[in-house]
C-alpha cells in the first residue's frame, strides 16, 4: 500500500508543477490526468485484495502502479513535446462565418438554445430512466421517440459545455440559465459523474483560451467549495438512489453505498492490472498483433472472460456496454512494456495536435471549427481510454477537410 501511494503523491507533485509552469497545457491534458488519478487509485484497492468481478480473482500486489506511472510519464512527456512542436510549426488561416450578419460568436449563441431546446423535446418524449426498469443511459435512445436525434445530441452532448465557454462572457446571465438546463437534462438521461467532469472540463478549455487571448486576469480553476461540494453530493445521491432500486454487485453481498465505490474504485483499473499480472508478472508472450488496437476493449474482455461467456459479451457489445481503460493496457498485451512504451509516446502525439489546432481556431474566433475540433478532443478521449483506435478513420477525414477549406480560403484570397 505505502509503495501505491508514493506513486500517486508522485503523479499530484508532478501535476501540480504542470499546472503551475502550463496552465492551459495542463487543462488540455486534463482529461488524461483524471483517468490516469483514478486508474492509480483503484490499483490501490485492487491490489489490496478486492475481488474482481469481471476476472473472478481477487487482486494482489504486483507493482501495477509502477507500469502506470511509466505511462503517465511517457504520456506527459510526449503531450508537451508535441504540443511545443505544433504551436510553432502550425498555422491556421480559415474563413470565419457569418449569417444575417450576425458574428460568429452569435451564431455559437443560437446554436447552443437550438440544441437545448431540441435535447428537451427529445426528453419530455421519450420514456423515463426513472420510471421504466427497462430504460438507462445505455438504452435510452434505443427507447427515444426520436432516436435519430441521437446524431445531433450524442450521448451526453459533450461539445454543449464547450460551446458555454465559448460564449460566457458575451452572455453571462443566458449562458447560466442554459447550464441549468443542461444539468438537468444530464440527469433526466441518467448520465452520471462522468459527464458532468467533462462537462467542466469542456467548459475550461473554451473559457481558459478566450479570456487568456483577452489578457484576463482570471483564475481559471477557482470555484466556491461550496457549489463542488453541493454538486457533487448531488451526482453521488443519483448514483445511490440507482442502485439502491437496482444494486449490479448485490450477489456480492455489497450493500447500495458499498456498491457505488466498488464501481468507482474497485473496477476502474482492474484492465490495467489484469494485463499487468499476466503479461509482465506472469510472463505470457506477448501477441505482437497491432491489429488488436483498432477494437482493444472488446480484445482484452475476451481476454479475461471465459469462452462460456462469449455470447454474453456479444450482448453487452450490442448494448453499448463494456469495462473501461483498456488503452494502454492493450499496449502491453501486444509488446514488452520498453517498446510498449515508445509506441504509446509516437500515437499518443495526436492529442497534442488537435488541442494545437483547437486552441488557434479559438485565438482566430473561429468558433465552429473550433466545437468541431472539441468534438475531436471527445473522440480522442474515448479512443486513448477504450482503445477503439477505428473511430480515428473520422478524426482523419475532418482533418483533412479542413485543411481542404483552409487550402481553397487562402487560394482564394491570393488571387483576390
Amino acid at each position: 500500500m505505502i509503495f501505491n501511494l508514493i506513486c500517486i503523491l508522485v503523479v499530484v507533485l508532478i501535476s501540480y508543477h504542470f499546472f503551475l509552469k502550463k496552465k492551459l497545457m495542463f487543462i488540455c491534458f486534463l482529461p488524461f490526468l483524471i483517468q490516469y488519478l483514478w486508474m492509480f487509485a483503484s490499483v490501490l484497492v485492487i491490489e489490496q485484495g478486492a475481488y474482481i468481478s469481471e476476472q473472478e480473482k481477487n487482486g494482489e500486489f504486483i507493482f501495477t502502479n509502477f507500469y502506470l506511472l511509466l505511462f503517465f510519464l511517457v504520456s506527459l512527456t510526449s503531450f508537451i513535446l508535441f504540443f511545443e512542436i505544433f504551436k510553432k510549426a502550425l498555422t491556421l488561416k480559415l474563413p470565419r462565418l457569418r449569417f444575417l450578419k450576425k458574428s460568429e460568436i452569435s451564431i455559437v449563441y443560437y446554436i447552443a438554445i437550438i440544441i437545448v431546446i431540441i435535447a428537451y423535446i427529445s426528453l419530455i418524449s421519450s420514456p423515463s430512466v426513472y420510471t421504466s426498469e427497462d430504460v438507462n443511459k445505455f438504452t435510452y435512445w434505443d427507447t427515444a421517440k426520436y432516436p435519430w436525434l441521437k446524431a445531433i445530441l450524442g450521448s451526453t452532448i459533450g461539445y454543449l459545455p464547450f460551446i458555454f465557454g465559448l460564449i460566457f462572457n458575451k452572455y453571462k446571465k443566458p449562458t447560466l440559465l442554459l447550464i441549468v438546463l443542461y444539468i438537468i437534462y444530464l440527469v433526466g438521461v441518467d448520465q452520471k459523474f462522468t459527464a458532468f467532469l467533462y462537462g467542466i472540463i469542456g467548459f475550461l478549455i473554451s473559457f481558459a483560451v478566450v479570456n487568456f487571448q483577452k489578457r484576463r486576469n482570471y483564475n481559471i480553476l477557482s470555484f466556491k467549495k461550496r457549489y463542488l461540494i453541493v454538486v457533487a453530493s448531488l451526482i453521488f445521491s443519483l448514483v445511490l438512489l440507482k442502485y439502491s432500486n437496482k444494486n449490479p454487485f448485490e450477489y456480492l453481498n455489497l450493500s447500495p453505498v458499498e456498491s457505488v465505490f466498488y464501481r468507482a474504485f474497485g473496477l476502474q483499473a482492474h484492465v490495467f492490472w489484469g494485463v499487468n499480472e499476466k503479461y509482465n508478472y506472469n510472463d505470457h508472450p506477448n501477441s505482437w498483433d497491432l491489429s488488436e488496437l483498432p477494437y482493444g476493449m472488446h480484445v482484452v474482455m475476451k481476454d479475461f472472460t471465459p469462452e462460456f461467456h462469449q455470447r454474453y459479451l456479444e450482448k453487452l457489445w450490442a448494448n453499448g456496454v463494456s469495462w473501461t481503460n483498456a488503452y494502454p493496457a492493450i499496449l502491453m498485451r501486444i509488446f514488452p512494456v520498453p517498446l510498449a512504451l515508445l509506441v504509446h509516446f509516437l500515437i499518443f502525439s495526436i492529442v497534442p495536435l488537435v488541442y494545437t489546432l483547437l486552441i488557434k481556431t479559438i485565438e482566430r474566433k473561429n468558433y465552429i471549427i473550433a466545437i468541431v475540433l472539441f468534438q475531436l478532443t471527445l473522440w480522442l478521449t474515448n479512443i486513448y481510454s477504450m482503445s477503439y483506435f477505428y473511430r480515428l478513420t473520422k478524426v482523419v477525414l475532418i482533418f483533412l477537410f479542413l485543411a481542404f477549406i483552409a487550402f481553397i480560403y487562402n487560394r482564394a484570397k491570393k488571387i483576390a
